[in-house]
């Protein structure tokens, strides 16, 4: 299901997108943005606007209250989230363009990054596919029943939603790096 690109979510996207490029040189890209309600694909070559924008009925807080009953969720409300991301995310791959790379300006992925353990860089940072499979590891071990003071991660359903996401974009779009910038470069 893919919403509708107001006016407001045009610009945003458009800024974030501009921003992308010019951090990555021009490349080919792929624009993540997950906010709480709706996550944002904007992808293209060209340096002024993208080709083609997806909008998401996926987002942090969304995601977390319609699926995630508990704290940290329990598997089978990992796995409902997980299909329904993937139902989502799934139709979208025919629409980006080939060797694009990610890219996000997005706090909660910045927020998912930070538990990588890598230096907090001042411009951006690239999180591999591992690394953050790492991540999402440790997340499974916590819902499996280790307790999360063991654990630097957030006792967030919003953050286990922002993870999830990315995990599933990285996954079935066929990325194996994320380029993330500081978030202070995004919109509010």
């Amino acid at each position: 299901m893919n919403l509708t690109v107001t006016p407001e979510i045009q610009a945003i996207v458009t800024k974030l997108y501009q921003a992308a490029h010019a951090e990555l040189q021009n490349k080919i890209i792929t624009l993540l943005h997950i906010t709480e309600e709706y996550t944002i694909l904007a992808s293209g070559k060209s340096p002024v606007q993208p080709d083609d924008v997806q909008i998401l009925p996926l987002g942090s807080k969304k995601t977390s209250e319609e699926f995630f009953r508990h704290i940290p969720p329990t598997p089978s409300e990992i796995e409902y989230a997980i299909n329904f991301t993937e139902d989502n995310i799934i139709p979208g791959k025919k629409l980006l363009p080939a060797n694009s790379e990610l890219c996000s300006a997005s706090p909660v992925i910045f927020e998912v990054a930070l538990q990588s353990g890598k230096e907090v860089p001042s411009q951006s940072l690239v999180l591999s596919i591992k690394e953050m499979e790492d991540i999402f590891s440790r997340l499974a071990a916590i819902i499996s029943g280790r307790p999360f003071s063991t654990d630097t991660l957030p006792e967030s359903n919003s953050f286990a939603a922002s993870l999830l996401i990315l995990r599933e974009v990285m996954h079935h779009l066929g990325f194996q790096n994320i380029t993330i910038m500081k978030p202070q470069q995004a919109p509010k």
